[in-house]
């Protein structure tokens, strides 16, 4: 009983994909791809620690410090319980694992005597902290960077498997290496860069149940796609790889095979086992989750509007044309009625159409289907330089590819090379945090917002708020506050003027629609107006501005 296995060449139903690049590519190229693919890996894990440290000790990014916490309770305590349920555990759960040989080699050391020793963030309001230790923080992010490097590598894996060329592979694992959103996204302790880590070994695995079909591969991409629903749980769409995958080969015959059962089944065990307070405490989970649902169907300040022209122009600018090759290869693969097309192209656009549907969009979000773009993108361009190049006559279609190919590489390695200059450039958040040290007078009393600059608690009496026109002018004066500190970071997003590119300092914010937030805008020039402009900072194209507050 079961499905037969099925050769690579039988199962994508495109014959001619595999022989017009069999002849672009000698037979000793596994043997130069095991070296290119670790060169393309070491590209990638240098994007990604370059510039790791940013900010510390200060923190800048508004979610880091509330997951830190998190993991650092689940260490300390061995509460298992993340009592938080807007994601799931799992991401968590990796992170507090790492604290392990972190406090041993600690207290081998002398640095630590308890694990209680492990400073937790100290956070004024959202973007802006402070830690004492660092290396609690670098220990997250490197964890990140790795997850995002191995990603890099099954981007490979799973490309040669699939389309039998290993060229197909190591040009989607560069994309990704030097992709913008991953590399940025690889830098940060939040579980994007896990989901895709766990959706290229789900679909890793969807390969092998398409091209062979053994249990074990079911059992890899079920546990797999479990993982990711249990990292992030709009990840749980890749299980339609999983379950195509079955499908295209056995056909219809495939609803008697109980391999695929037994995946799905493994794929809700895993979850449960690595996401276990979804069941043991139920209520406080199905509130968070709801939450969280409710939250990207309603908006988000700066996030929110035109969301599926926004996905497109943000693909399109910031990571290249991969986004048409890929559509364009989806197009050749319907006329060739490929099957390995089929399967590679099922999840990013049942995900893409999910995702447009929502109010919210953000690059993190975007983040799961980009190997997905990258693999369709290669596969065009490999199949049409391979096509090209057995008429040898025809010079102009095979250097107007290799122009391509060049471009859908170059852009984006620009790209990232100016966000990660931007991300250890000096910003105002920095200047201003100095200049706020030297010259306002100790136990002044200061209100920041959102992304502002760390104000030392020590030295002064602040408070923080998350937007600065929570409150009128009238309330800052009885209130006693003396000076006011804004941020571009949360002030810019209600504006026309766009905020940095960095995510952290409020970046890739912007109005959806410049007057769309007239009320915000007014709150902030009544404010503006009531008091006096005391310094404004923009270095690194970041604005701080810092007001008295006169009665």
């Amino acid at each position: 009983m079961g499905c037969p296995a099925e050769t690579a060449f039988e199962a994508t139903g495109d014959m001619r994909t595999i022989h017009t690049s069999a002849k672009l590519f000698p037979d000793n190229i596994a043997w130069h791809a095991k070296w290119l693919l670790i060169g393309i890996t070491l590209l990638a894990i240098l994007f990604r620690i370059w510039g790791i440290n940013f900010g510390l000790p200060y923190l800048y990014h508004p979610d880091e410090p509330v997951y830190v916490a998190i993991a650092q309770n689940v260490f300390r305590t061995a509460d298992l319980s993340p009592h938080f349920f807007n994601y799931p555990s799992l991401f968590f759960y990796i992170n507090a694992l790492a604290y392990i040989p972190y406090y041993l080699a600690g207290k081998l050391v002398g640095v630590f005597h308890s694990p209680t020793n492990i400073p937790a963030p100290t956070v004024l309001t959202m973007g802006v902290g402070q830690i004492t230790m660092p290396t609690t923080f670098l220990l997250g992010r490197i964890l990140t960077a790795t997850f995002g490097s191995a990603a890099v590598a099954l981007v490979f894996l799973s490309g040669r498997q699939l389309t039998n060329n290993a060229a197909i592979g190591l040009l989607a694992a560069l994309m990704m290496a030097i992709s913008p959103t991953n590399v940025d996204n690889s830098r940060f302790i939040t579980p994007d860069t896990f989901v895709v880590f766990f959706v290229m070994l789900s679909f890793w695995g969807s390969v092998q149940v398409f091209q062979r079909g053994e249990t074990w591969h079911y059992i890899v991409a079920g546990i797999a796609s479990g993982l990711v629903a249990s990292t992030k749980y709009n990840g749980a769409l890749v299980v339609l790889s999983m379950v195509s995958a079955h499908f295209l080969r056995c056909g219809l015959k495939g609803f008697k095979e109980r391999r695929l059962y037994l995946a799905l089944a493994l794929s809700a065990t895993a979850f449960f086992l690595t996401t276990p307070f979804a069941l043991l405490d139920f209520w406080k989970f199905l509130s968070d989750l709801h939450y969280e649902a409710q939250h990207y169907s309603t908006g988000h300040a700066g996030m929110e509007g035109k969301t599926l022209s926004w996905y497109l122009a943000y693909l399109w600018g910031v990571e290249g044309p991969v986004a048409l090759l890929a559509a364009l290869e989806i197009l050749r693969g319907i006329y060739v009625r490929s099957k390995q097309t089929f399967l590679l192209s099922i999840f990013p656009l049942v995900y893409f159409m999910f995702i447009s549907s929502l109010v919210v969009r953000n690059a993190r979000t975007l983040l799961p289907l980009t190997p997905f773009l990258f693999l369709l993108a290669s596969s065009l361009l490999v199949n049409l330089l391979g096509q090209t190049s057995i008429q040898r006559s025809k010079k102009l279609p095979i250097f107007a590819i290799g122009v391509l190919i060049l471009v859908s590489l170059t852009l984006p390695f620009l790209q990232t090379l100016e966000d990660t200059i931007q991300l250890t450039t000096v910003d105002s958040r920095e200047t201003a945090r100095i200049w706020i040290a030297h010259n306002l007078p100790n136990g002044a009393r200061i209100a920041i917002e959102s992304y502002a600059p760390y104000v030392d608690p020590q030295r002064f009496s602040v408070q923080g708020f998350l937007r600065m026109i929570e409150h009128t002018p009238e309330w800052y004066i009885t209130n006693g506050f003396e000076y006011l500190v804004f941020s571009q970071g949360m002030f810019g997003r209600f504006y026309l003027k766009p905020a940095p590119t960095s995510y952290i300092a409020g970046g890739k914010f912007g109005p959806s629609d410049p007057h769309g937030y007239p009320n915000e805008v007014a709150q902030y020039e009544d404010l503006f107006r009531a008091f006096v402009l005391v310094k404004t900072f923009t270095d690194g194209e970041f604005e701080v501005r810092i007001y008295h507050v006169t009665g």
